[in-house]
């Protein structure tokens, strides 16, 4: 059976380096939940499907991170660096590999404005145009894939933040609201986080807080 060898190099090598880290040194937990997300769908329909869905992670994620900073820190060298200002990285698949551009103070910007960013980061990734300097300043990442209908999935934390928030898909599934059977929207969330920086309980109220936001976008 024919087969071909291709040196390990370029984008694939550069990526593993850059995650290497994330997998290696670090102590990774994935926590999981789900959330309701018909007032989410609600809230994108008025706004005519304008802001995406990753938006409102990064958004919700950002919201969070201000409420409880104790996330907001980056592991670097011997050192734990506490961050008042919330950058957060956007995964972004491109031809030539994965990067993760960093949306500035997230927290302060609206879901329209975070949604501009993400096309804008996607288009230069078409075109290979995504440069270091775009993805320097994150302490937080968020990544979707909730496009491809994954609904859970354990990303590797991206150097030197201390968590990443994996937003899965929206599926429609039967729920008993005071006894009765009712169809809702489910969204999927997944936390993975450094267990050297961050215990379980700390990060379960965090992800509590992400959820809190998403079922109420009108704070968003």
């Amino acid at each position: 059976m024919a087969s071909r060898k291709i040196p390990f190099a370029g984008v694939r090598k550069a990526i593993t380096q850059r995650l290497r880290p994330g997998f290696h040194e670090a102590l990774p937990v994935a926590l999981m939940t789900e959330y309701s997300a018909d007032a989410l769908l609600e809230h994108r329909n008025k706004l005519n499907d304008k802001a995406s869905f990753t938006a409102y992670g990064v958004k919700a994620a950002a919201l969070a991170l201000r409420e409880f900073p104790d996330m907001n820190v980056t592991f670097e060298g011997d050192e734990l660096i506490y961050h008042e200002e919330v950058n957060i990285a956007v995964a972004v698949h491109t031809p030539r590999g994965l990067r993760a551009p960093v949306i500035k103070n997230a927290d302060m910007k609206s879901l329209i404005e975070i949604t501009k960013i993400i096309n804008e980061f996607s288009e230069k990734g078409k075109k290979g145009e995504i440069t270091l300097a775009d993805q320097m300043g994150h302490s937080f990442t968020v990544t979707n894939l909730g496009m491809m209908n994954v609904t859970y999935f354990t990303p590797i934390i991206n150097p030197p933040d201390t968590a990443i928030l994996a937003l899965g898909t929206i599926k429609q599934q039967p729920q008993l609201v005071n006894s009765e059977w009712r169809i809702k929207n489910i969204g999927y969330l997944t936390l993975v986080f450094d267990h050297r920086v961050v215990d379980g309980v700390p990060a379960a109220i965090f992800l509590g807080i992400v959820k809190r936001f998403l079922e109420s976008p009108e704070h968003l």
